[in-house]
């Protein structure tokens, strides 16, 4: 069975430290949406979040990083 998370796992998760950040990534279509449960409760597939983490550009905030 899929597990299922809230905003605020998605946040300890991501480094994202607002949930407007988050909500901003998803309605940009660059975040996995959640899914809707009992008409109100929010949650993520931890699969779809850990699949977008795993993809994510690496950023570097250094120097030059020639190796």
């Amino acid at each position: 069975m899929e597990r299922l998370i809230t905003a605020s796992q998605v946040l300890d998760m991501t480094g994202y430290k607002s949930r407007t950040t988050l909500w901003r990534k998803v309605r940009a279509k660059v975040f996995p949406a959640p899914v809707k449960l009992d008409g109100v409760a929010l949650r993520w597939r931890e699969t779809e979040v850990m699949k977008w983490i795993d993809c994510a550009p690496v950023q570097s905030y250094g120097g030059n990083n020639q190796t």
